[in-house]
Formats: structure tokens, C-alpha cells, sequence
């Protein structure tokens, strides 16, 4: 049976509000002349024989306040040019991404089809319908806001369905104790004993999926001679019922009761609701009188009801708390176990919260199913390493296990899950998590809900900071504070522009002539405070903003390179983008698009993405790099040695440049660790042609040994510090001076 299945849903059901409520539909519109026509085109329309009432706006501000007070509003009809050309479009968003309505349908009208073009606008945005306002005439008018009412109406009762199942679950649990399957087929035993007077002899019931009996059928009860204590738990094969087989065999195919004068198999299924099979096996050693099979063959009707009933209650548990994909126990599962959690055992119990890295990129790449099987075997490795954990998906990346603080992983074994390589289709698979630590001692005072999203706000907040393991604190509460508030700064900074690059010089070592920069973003406030890369940029991949940021970025660069040029002086710059980038296909033609337009020669940009990003998703981001190096720009591997790749990897790789990373530098002369990774970069580099440049070179010390090994560009303080365009077009000239 489906999800569907177990709701019905009525044409004239009526939302627990009387008929003659009317269907609300909020008009969004500039053009009053405009609007009111709508509202009386509209005056005279019967949805479900109800009126339709609507609700009017003339700016983004109005509407919000509108929406605010308003929560059962059907159909928004939705202009896209306002008070700014895209202020339709970012209320769009607004409602979608920040208000998590998805129920409410959103249908765009324009004058001005030409300022957001259909197809762009339809597949970048939520919307659910984009009409011309030359063509929504009063029938068509009709037409398309009563299906969009139909549609709302059904989304509407499938949430509230859903939203009630948790509760119809606990209710049906509350009335009857007999609902749970080992009591029910306890209590069922017991009866049957009693209503034919069993004094020697046996019962058993059994049950097994599928259409054919197996001896590997699961016990639920037994009585009598069949009741020994140490064969509980165990399958049907273990009580030496090898004789009644073949009996069995009969019921399962005939799919009835056997009625023999040595033993009577009452048979039932439930497969409407979860496919299940069950039998009882009453053995006497005295014949059934007729009387006893008649009252047998009338309780059986009941025990018939019964079965479905336990069935239906646990399929119904089963939809409430466990994922339907994984299998695994879900959110609502987690919040009952908080919930009913006595505050002694809080005290004793952790939370471990693990989120996947990237899993929106691995969306992208792979799609929904395939992720989705990788999750599920990312489940079966952790289960594997500790086999008494009991897992619970509290989001599409995010899973929470519930320990006993004695119970809980050691350092190592927490590594051991953070750290994940798995097979799936013949494929190897590196995922990197983060986890946060949760003692729920520290917690008490909240509820449930709160707890979770205080231990999925503090998992965030490690990978804000760059850590793999986080233990909560108290004070992680102000971080997860100031976090929010610096997310709504940044967006505000996006909105306003309030971003520039810096330029890093990189050098030849042994002349010192500049062989290009790096360009380093940077964010300074309105009240002239500098937001430092580590804090904003984190948040903004967390956020889904990076992409903005990258592209800006990009368009800085390609500005500066532009200037440096007119300057005298044709040198290259580097500049930073993501995995995620990559794997959109609007960034990268819309990069492309801006590099072409500019008219600069590709020779002088290079785009930079990590080692470990390209290995995420090797086959399908290379190609990509390789759309950029086919037109002459550079792509420099930056943090190279930190990642996975594998020398047939290295060997097409679509780069120019192999960045050496800074923590390797920083252990020259200190330990044989960075020199061996320096040392096997450098070859790699001289085996393909590639440019090989060191990073974070600080000391006199550091210049030195990286020479003696070959290696002759760099970047660090010790040449120079980011500095601003003007500034480094000075440096330059100072640089050129005799």
C-alpha cells in the first residue's frame, strides 16, 4: 500500500471550515488599473462552490505583511517587475526558500515578458505557472486560478495527512496494550488455551514474508510444550517441527486453515498492508470436538482483525519514525526518544550528530537515487563499526545516533566514522563528514526539537570553522547567534556590492620578477569592519551563496587584469572557485560568457579549485576544467598534496599549475613529511608539465630549501602581502626600477 493509499481525500471535504469560507488568492501588483480588474474578473468565480476573496499589494513590503497575517493563502498572482526590475522574482524566493512554503502556488504576470524571460525564470525559480497579462482574459483567468486552488487544496490535506500521522500513531498505540505484535500473539495463545481447554499440548504462532512458507519463519509466541525458554527469538526450525512441514506448506499455498484430527494451523495475512503471513500450529494430544473447531474457526475472525490491525499500527509507526529510503529510524523517531527521555538518563546520553560534506555537489553530479544508495551504504559501514548504535536520518545529509556516554566512540573509532570509503558499483568513494558531540546533560532545560536543532546548528558551526569533530559547549550557543547574524549581513553585502579583491604577487625566488597574483576576496562593512575570508566564506558555502561570491570575484579579476594591462603590464591572475561551482552548468557558462566579453586574452586569468574538490567528482568536473583551458586559461590545482589523486588521475588532468600547500611548506626543514610531499609534487610537475607553485612562504628559510629542490615560484609575506589594484600597479612599477 502507498503513502497515498492510507489518506482519502473527499471533493467536498472542507478543511475543518464551513462551506461559505472563500478561497484566498493574493494579488501582487504595481499597476492598481491592472489589479483591479483582476479583482473584479475574478469576483463572481465558485471553486468547490466557495467564493474566491482577494487580497491585494502593491510592493514587495505590502505583500509581505499581507502573507504574514495570512497563512491559508491558495494562489499568489505575482507581478515580476515592481519597485526593481526582480523584485517578484526575490519574493519568490523569499516565500520558497525563507518562509519553506512550498504549498502556496505561485503564478508570475508580466507586461514585461522581455525583463524576466520564461524558460530563465522557470528553471532558475520555484514558480508554478508565468502568464502574460495580455493573455490571462477573464476565462482563461478562471481557468488557471481554479486548478491552482484544486492543487493547493490537495497539497494542503497531504500535509495536514501526514502531519497527523505521528499522532494517530501514538493514539491507536494508547487504547489497546495489544497492539504490539509479541503481546497480541502472547494474548492470542492464552485465549485459544482457554476457549478449547488446552491441558497438554502446544501452541505456537510464526510468521514469515513471501509467498512460501519457510522453516526460517520468525517465532512471535508460543505455550505449552512448545514454550521452553532458551528457544526464544529462535526460527521455527529450531523446535523440531520438521513433521508439520508439508502442513504448512498446504496452509501457505492454499492460504487457509487446516482442520486434521491431530492438529489444527490457523492461517491469516495482512498483504494489503505489509505483505505478512502468520500461523498457529494448536497441538493436542486428544482430537478437537467439533464445538472447539467452531469456536476456533469464530476466534479466528477476530485474531483475523487483530493481525491487521498490529499490521496496520506498525506500517503506520513505520511511516511515522523511520525513513521510508534508508529504513532507518527518522526525525519524529529521535524527537519521541527525547521526549520520553527520563532526565537521569539525559544526564548518562550523548547525541553524536554527523552531516556528509559537499552532499549537495554529490546531488548535482550523481542525482537523488544513486546519493541515496550511497547514504544507505555509508549506514551499513557505520553500523558495521559499532554494531549497538541505533541511527537516526534527522535530514537529507544529517544523521543522529543516540549513546550512552559509556557507549560512546573513542577518538579513534569517531575518525574511523568521519572518514568513510565505500564501494558501490565497482566505484570507490572517499566521503569526508563532520560530527558534533552533544552532552545532553548540558541540555536539560530544552525541548526536544530544540535539542536537535541546537546539535544541528553546532555541527554547521564546526564546518564553519574548518573542524571535523566539534564538542558542544555553552558558548556555542552565542557563535550559532552571531552566526546568523553575520548570514544576514552577507547577504546584505551581496545585495550592496560591498566586496573587492586584493591582489598576492607570485615570484620567481631566484630573480624576484613577478610571475603573476593571486586574487583574494574580501568583504569590508559599511562601518568599516573587515570580515576575514575564514568567517564568510565557510557561510557562504554552507548558505548556497558561494557561487555569487565566486562569480563576483571572477568579474573583479577580470577587471583588474584589464587595468594591469593598460598599465604595461600582461601578467596573469588567479582567482578562486568551488566544486560547486563546477558542477552548475549556469556558473560556468556564465564565466565562460564573462571571460569572452571581456575581449582579454585567456593567457592572462587562471582559475584555481582544490585538489579535493576535483577528486570528489573526477570524471565529471575535469571535462569541465578542460572547456576553460581549450580557450587559454590557466587551472591551477590549489592545495595539491592534501587530496586523494591517483597518478593516472594527475596524468589528464586538465591543469597548468599544481599549488603546493602551505602546511607542507611550513614543516621544511622541521620533519621529512614536507619535503617528501614537496619532493613528489615537483616530479609530478616536471613528468607533465605542469607549472608548480609553493604557498604561505614566510621565511628566508623556507625560500632556500624549496630552491635547492627545484622549485622556483612562490607566494607568501615574505615577497609581498595582498595588496589593492592601485597598489600593486605601483608595486609593479616600483619592481621594474633599476
Amino acid at each position: 500500500m502507498s503513502e497515498l493509499e492510507l489518506f482519502h481525500f473527499t471533493e467536498n471535504s472542507t478543511f475543518n471550515k464551513t462551506a461559505v469560507t472563500p478561497w484566498k488568492v493574493l494579488s501582487v501588483e504595481d499597476d492598481i488599473t491592472y489589479q483591479a480588474s483582476l479583482v473584479y474578473s475574478l469576483k463572481d468565480l465558485l471553486v468547490y462552490e466557495r467564493p474566491v476573496q482577494v487580497l491585494t499589494a502593491n510592493s514587495i513590503s505590502q505583500a509581505a505583511d499581507v502573507i504574514s497575517r495570512n497563512s491559508d493563502i491558495s494562489v499568489i498572482l505575482l507581478d515580476v517587475v515592481m519597485e526593481e526590475d526582480d523584485a517578484g522574482l526575490r519574493l519568490a524566493s523569499t516565500i520558497r526558500d525563507v518562509l519553506g512554503n512550498s504549498t502556496v502556488r505561485i503564478i508570475l504576470v508580466t507586461g514585461q515578458p522581455g525583463m524576466a524571460p520564461r524558460r530563465e525564470v522557470m528553471a532558475k525559480y520555484d514558480i508554478d505557472e508565468y502568464w502574460n497579462k495580455s493573455d490571462l482574459v477573464q476565462d482563461t483567468l478562471h481557468t488557471v486560478v481554479s486548478s491552482h486552488i484544486r492543487t493547493w487544496r490537495y497539497l494542503l490535506e497531504l500535509t495536514q495527512a501526514k502531519q497527523g500521522l505521528q499522532m494517530v500513531v501514538d493514539a491507536a498505540r494508547s487504547i489497546s496494550n495489544k497492539q504490539n505484535l509479541t503481546s497480541f500473539t502472547e494474548t492470542v495463545l492464552n485465549e485459544i488455551g482457554r476457549i478449547i481447554g488446552i491441558t497438554q499440548g502446544g501452541i505456537i504462532c510464526f510468521s514469515y514474508q513471501g509467498e512460501q512458507f519457510s522453516p526460517d519463519a520468525r517465532v512471535l509466541a508460543s505455550s505449552g510444550t512448545f514454550s521452553d525458554s532458551d528457544q526464544k527469538r529462535q526460527p521455527l526450525s529450531a523446535f523440531n517441527l520438521d513433521n508439520f512441514y508439508t502442513a504448512f506448506a498446504t496452509a501457505a499455498e492454499s492460504r487457509s486453515h487446516l482442520f486434521d484430527p491431530e492438529y489444527t494451523i490457523l492461517y491469516f495475512e495482512t498483504p494489503e498492508i505489509d505483505q505478512g503471513h502468520y500461523m498457529l500450529l494448536v497441538h493436542t494430544p486428544s482430537k478437537l470436538t467439533d464445538s472447539h473447531i467452531n469456536l476456533l474457526q469464530v476466534f479466528s475472525e477476530n485474531i483475523k482483525s487483530g493481525f491487521t490491525a498490529v499490521a496496520l499500527v506498525n506500517r503506520l509507526t513505520d511511516l511515522a519514525y523511520r525513513d521510508q529510503v534508508l529504513k532507518s529510524y527518522n526525525r519524529n523517531w529521535l524527537l519521541r526518544e527525547l521526549s520520553s527521555m527520563p532526565t537521569d538518563e539525559k544526564n548518562r546520553s550523548e547525541l553524536l550528530v554527523v552531516v556528509v560534506n559537499d552532499f549537495a555537489g554529490m546531488m548535482v553530479t550523481f542525482g537523488e537515487q544513486y546519493c541515496e544508495d550511497i547514504l544507505s551504504t555509508l549506514l551499513v559501514n557505520i553500523y558495521q563499526q559499532h554494531p549497538s548504535n541505533v541511527i537516526a536520518r534527522t535530514g537529507s545529509c544529517t544523521f543522529a545516533i543516540l549513546l550512552n556516554k559509556e557507549q560512546a566512540p573513542t577518538e579513534a573509532q569517531l575518525l574511523d566514522i568521519i572518514d568513510q570509503r565505500l564501494m558501490l558499483n565497482n566505484t570507490l568513494h572517499r566521503l569526508s563528514l563532520t560530527a558534533a558531540r552533544v552532552d545532553l546533560n548540558l541540555l536539560t532545560e530544552l525541548k526536544p526539537e530544540q535539542i536537535l536543532q541546537l546539535s544541528e546548528s553546532t555541527v554547521n558551526m564546526a564546518r564553519l570553522k574548518g573542524k571535523r569533530i566539534i564538542d558542544y559547549e555553552s558558548g556555542i550557543m552565542g557563535d550559532i547567534t552571531a552566526s546568523h547574524h553575520l548570514l544576514m549581513d552577507l547577504h546584505n553585502a551581496i545585495d550592496n556590492d560591498d566586496f573587492f579583491i586584493m591582489l598576492q604577487p607570485k615570484v620567481y625566488m631566484d630573480t624576484g620578477q613577478v610571475a603573476g597574483f593571486e586574487a583574494l576576496l574580501r568583504w569590508q562593512k559599511p562601518d568599516g569592519e573587515v570580515v576575514a575570508p575564514d568567517r564568510f566564506i565557510p557561510l557562504a558555502e554552507t548558505a548556497g551563496l558561494i557561487s555569487h561570491l565566486d562569480l563576483e570575484a571572477a568579474k573583479q579579476t577580470i577587471a583588474a587584469a584589464i587595468l594591469l594591462q593598460q598599465a604595461g603590464f600582461k601578467l596573469p591572475i588567479a582567482f578562486n572557485t568551488s566544486g560547486i561551482d563546477l558542477n552548475q552548468k549556469d556558473y560556468v557558462d556564465t564565466l565562460l560568457e564573462m571571460i569572452i566579453q571581456s575581449g582579454l586574452d585567456g593567457s592572462l586569468l587562471e582559475i584555481e579549485v582544490t585538489e579535493s574538490q576535483i577528486m570528489l567528482n573526477y570524471d565529471h568536473i575535469n571535462p569541465i576544467l578542460s572547456k576553460f583551458s581549450d580557450r587559454g586559461v590557466g587551472v591551477s590545482i590549489d592545495d595539491f598534496g592534501t587530496g586523494y589523486s591517483s597518478l593516472a588521475h594527475v596524468a589528464n588532468l586538465a591543469a597548468t599549475t599544481l599549488k603546493i600547500d602551505k602546511s607542507f611548506v611550513d614543516h621544511l626543514g622541521l620533519d621529512d613529511a614536507g619535503d617528501h610531499v614537496i619532493e613528489m609534487v615537483l616530479h609530478l610537475g616536471e613528468q607533465f608539465g605542469f607549472t608548480v607553485i609553493a604557498e604561505g612562504v614566510e621565511t628566508e628559510t623556507q625560500r632556500q630549501h624549496l630552491l635547492s629542490r627545484g622549485c622556483t615560484i612562490a607566494q607568501g609575506y615574505l615577497f609581498a602581502r595582498p595588496m589593492l589594484i592601485s597598489d600593486a600597479v605601483k608595486w609593479l612599477l616600483e619592481q621594474t626600477q633599476p
